[in-house]
């Protein structure tokens, strides 16, 4: 992978992270249990 698809794939892993993030019920995410819990329900 060159250098520029890298920070490309960076960039859409982010924008995927901020969307799951917002979709999330804050108290759930607290811990690292609740957040690969809300990420599987998400998905």
């Amino acid at each position: 992978m060159t250098p520029e698809q890298q920070q490309e794939l960076n960039q859409h892993i982010q924008a995927i992270a901020k969307i799951l993030h917002q979709e999330a019920e804050a108290e759930k995410i607290q811990t690292l249990e609740g957040i690969e819990t809300t990420i599987r329900e998400q998905t």
